[in-house]
């Protein structure tokens, strides 16, 4: 049984952002708008796309909309 490939960089440096930081939101874009981000985003597979679809659905920002 062969061991599972590292993540990709920029998905080590998402999951290693505080979220519990107040500026975890600013760090997130960072990365997000990042060359490594840009450059892994179009060759992810398998476990690493659910990975992160999954982390990106927990940390998006909560947006209050004025009544």
């Amino acid at each position: 049984m062969s061991s599972p490939s590292p993540r990709p960089p920029a998905l080590q440096q998402l999951r290693r952002l505080d979220q519990s930081s107040s500026d975890f939101h600013d760090q997130l874009c960072n990365v997000l708008y990042g060359k490594d981000y840009a450059q892994c985003v179009p060759n992810l597979q398998g476990d690493d796309v659910v990975w992160l679809v999954d982390y990106l659905d927990k940390v998006r920002r909560r947006v209050a909309l004025p009544h």
